[in-house]
């Protein structure tokens, strides 16, 4: 009994122990195998809930066992903005003492867009910045020889410039990154990192429950992981990426599954004339190549596509009016929205949409700064069943059906920075993009 007594007392001593050393998370970047700096991280306890930001120079993530974070440097609160990345105005917080404070807002080049001079007290204060372009802004705060300067990352443009001075900063705020965030030994954590890359935000997702102090390196992509479902996976296993944009959380690649989610199995038919001949769900691989699928997915008819049971649980394929809300986050004029044929090609919201590779010349206006990594997948043509585009053109299918046998579609191409929309007959052959309900 007293060897039992004793062996529990030395666990007890050694978990302890255990809590009360800290775990060093050190953040690093990679974009197409070359070292970029991170502009944040993002972290989440996806066990216990609550989240807190880690801001650029810094990259480091020290977890106390016994009382979650660690205190960080308080010099590091000297000037940080919540939320960032941001749609459209983000709020700026910073340390001044007493006298003139010079705001200067720049572009990813350098070059000014707008500033603002204000007399402040010595203390914190709170300043709104509003980015009128998406993109990678940086903020400078200069009083006499002292400058400090944080790189601001807008998702969505507001449509104007605007430097607003919000006052002095109240301590007790509405969310504080660090109260809210707690950890314990064997909750689960994730970090998305961000960093701007010639004014294009990137981004990446780890997951993972921290045994020890560690580096982790993020392989960036364009665009914004979405938060809360940074991926996806469909009945048969196929795990795609999953981008921000605006308000929505989209598939960053193709639909590729071979059943419906309530595990009936999709007809594959790989005849022209009977596809020609459908008026029920089917899939193909581009030229009936399954060297394809994996890149560029499967190719659906709309009754299979416009099946309730076509996306994993929890999504949905988007109706006529979800790609409109897409097309606005990117810039499209409201008036343009309705149209049929080319859309948005002064704003270059199709160009947004592309990836920047397997595209042929001249990919028009192609960024990939929405991260949408559109690719030009090709198309089966209703009327004779041939094979279409590989290379030149992406097609998606739209849920919203008009008349009979015609349902709304999108259309990008190597020629043209726009994205069209129209109808098409529904036993066409295209791809499928879902969306988070």
């Amino acid at each position: 009994m007293k060897r039992i007594f004793t062996l529990v007392l030395v666990l007890f001593i050694l978990i302890g122990h255990v809590r009360s050393q800290n775990i060093t998370i050190t953040f690093e970047a990679a974009l197409n195998g070359t070292a970029i700096p991170l502009d944040s991280i993002l972290v989440m306890n996806l066990t216990a809930g609550g989240d807190t930001t880690i801001y650029f120079p810094n990259n480091v993530l020290v977890l106390d066992g016994t009382t979650g974070i660690a205190p960080g440097n308080p010099s590091a609160m000297a000037m940080q903005s919540w939320p960032n990345p941001f749609a459209g105005s983000t709020d700026l917080v910073l340390s001044a003492t007493s006298g003139e404070l010079l705001l200067t807002l720049h572009d990813a080049t350098g070059r000014v867009l707008k500033r603002h001079a204000l007399e402040v007290a010595e203390g914190m204060h709170r300043i709104r910045i509003g980015c009128g372009q998406p993109g990678m802004h940086l903020l400078t705060a200069r009083q006499g020889a002292v400058s400090r300067t944080v790189r601001l990352m807008a998702t969505e443009g507001q449509g104007a410039l605007d430097i607003q001075y919000n006052g002095p900063w109240a301590l007790v705020r509405a969310k504080d990154a660090r109260s809210l965030f707690t950890w314990t030994p064997g909750e689960e954590l994730r970090y998305i990192g961000y960093a701007a890359d010639a004014g294009i935000v990137h981004s990446a997702v780890i997951d993972e429950i921290p045994v020890a102090t560690a580096t982790r390196i993020f392989d960036l992509f364009a665009g914004l992981a979405c938060p809360d479902a940074p991926t996806v996976t469909d009945i048969d296993g196929n795990t795609y990426p999953v981008v921000q944009v605006g308000n929505q959380c989209w598939m960053a690649a193709n639909l590729r599954t071979t059943r419906y989610r309530d595990g009936s199995t999709i007809p594959h038919v790989t005849d022209n004339t009977a596809w020609t001949q459908l008026s029920t769900g089917a899939w193909c691989n581009y030229d009936n190549n399954p060297g394809h699928d994996a890149t560029y997915g499967k190719l659906y008819n709309w009754y299979a596509a416009a099946n309730p049971n076509i996306c994993p649980q929890g999504w949905h394929m988007p109706t006529d009016a979800e790609w409109q809300q897409l097309e606005l986050a990117l810039g499209m004029p409201a008036a343009e929205l309705n149209s049929p044929g080319w859309r948005g090609v002064v704003q270059n919201v199709g160009g947004n949409m592309k990836a920047t590779t397997l595209w042929n010349a001249p990919n028009i206006g192609a960024t990939n700064e929405s991260g949408f990594s559109g690719l030009p997948g090709g198309l089966r043509y209703s009327y004779d069943g041939y094979f279409y585009s590989l290379g030149n053109d992406g097609d998606w299918w739209s849920a919203s059906e008009s008349g009979a046998e015609y349902a709304w579609y999108r259309h990008l191409s190597n020629l043209n920075a726009g994205i069209y929309r129209n109808l098409n007959n529904e036993r066409s052959g295209f791809c499928v993009r879902c969306l988070r309900d």
